[in-house]
């Protein structure tokens, strides 16, 4: 109720401050400048460097990364993975924006997204996406939002589409200077930022999210497609039970062990996030390449939701490095993330 209601007033008419006014009607800012992928807000940008080769765009790109995307304070990003061979470069970010600042006040939220590098002959790709907020903390815990439900045209803009919403608009407009701040400082990474400005892909039309299967209690597991995956699996876990299969032994998870799904290099993948000294997990997971797991309904024998994964990385991470993946993780423990591209996925 307190999110919804503060949603309502957030969108309202209000009188804003002298930066909320800012570029409020800029054509930078208005319909089509936020484009969805699959359902996720995703911003695209294409860097072409004829002169260089893949080798070299991967390693300027990596070496950019790793400075741009690096622990400060309590905001912890990161490049989490790097392939020369592949050509891919992914990092996690944490990180402030600040709407307003006085001596009396301070209007910031933090925001957390990814982005993903594919450097190739003669030009790079990037992508950032899985963008969430988390605004206003230090009061009362603050509020959490995703860029689907807060900046997408039909939150942040006004009915009209000319002008953008109040308080919802600032999000929206600061994430795309962000988002072209990035692009540019990759551009001047590589030197060619003189030749060819940054310039997101034109936009895409809108298109919903494919509503989520919801699991039942009877019936025989049935093949689904990822995009069928449901969005509350989290939910399941935390109200019924979570198992993890390897080698023929099953073995009980916790809800938080959870770390979710989605797409990494255009391959579907989940998480799971167990804590380092659950020995015997984690030596399953290191002696196998494929395992399940298995999601129980309250009260059900049978699981509702099977996802099948290949291993793909294992990386140990402290707490604080996985805040971006699950904000209600135990700080007093260290983890391992298992990635695993999901092979299938079966449903009752």
């Amino acid at each position: 109720m307190k999110k919804v209601l503060f949603i309502l007033l957030a969108c309202m008419p209000l009188f804003l401050s002298a930066k909320d006014k800012k570029d409020n009607s800029n054509p930078k800012y208005l319909a089509g400048a936020v484009t969805l992928t699959d359902g996720k807000v995703t911003f695209n940008y294409e860097l072409k460097a004829p002169a260089l080769s893949q080798k070299e765009i991967y390693t300027q790109m990596l070496n950019w990364a790793n400075e741009r995307f690096k622990p400060e304070g309590d905001l912890q990003s990161r490049v989490v993975y790097s392939n020369e061979e592949k050509g891919e470069i992914a990092a996690t970010a944490e990180e402030y924006i600040v709407f307003s600042s006085s001596a009396l006040s301070l209007d910031r939220t933090r925001i957390y997204y990814q982005l993903f590098i594919y450097p190739k002959q003669g030009a790079c790709n990037m992508e950032m996406t899985r963008i969430r907020y988390w605004y206003d903390e230090n009061r009362d815990g603050g509020e959490r939002y995703t860029a689907e439900e807060w900046i997408t045209d039909d939150m942040a803009l006004n009915k009209k589409k000319t002008k953008l919403a109040p308080i919802c608009g600032k999000f929206r407009r600061e994430t795309i200077d962000l988002k072209d701040e990035l692009f540019k400082s990759a551009a001047e990474a590589l030197g060619v930022h003189a030749l060819n400005a940054p310039q997101t892909v034109p936009a895409a039309t809108l298109q919903p999210a494919t509503p989520a299967v919801v699991p039942s209690t009877g019936g025989e597991l049935k093949n689904i497609t990822f995009e069928q995956l449901p969005e509350n699996l989290s939910e399941i876990a935390a109200s019924g039970r979570i198992t993890l299969t390897a080698n023929d032994e099953e073995i009980d998870l916790k809800a938080d062990n959870w770390g979710g799904f989605g797409k990494l290099f255009n391959k579907n993948v989940a998480y799971l996030l167990v804590d380092q000294n659950r020995i015997a997990i984690n030596a399953v997971m290191e002696h196998s390449d494929t395992y399940q797991i298995s999601f129980y309904t309250e009260g059900s024998t049978q699981p509702g939701v099977v996802i099948e994964c290949k291993k793909s990385m294992a990386q140990k991470m402290s707490a604080d490095e996985l805040k971006s993946l699950n904000q209600s993780i135990d700080t007093t423990k260290s983890y391992t993330m298992y990635m695993g591209e999901i092979t299938n996925v079966q449903m009752r």
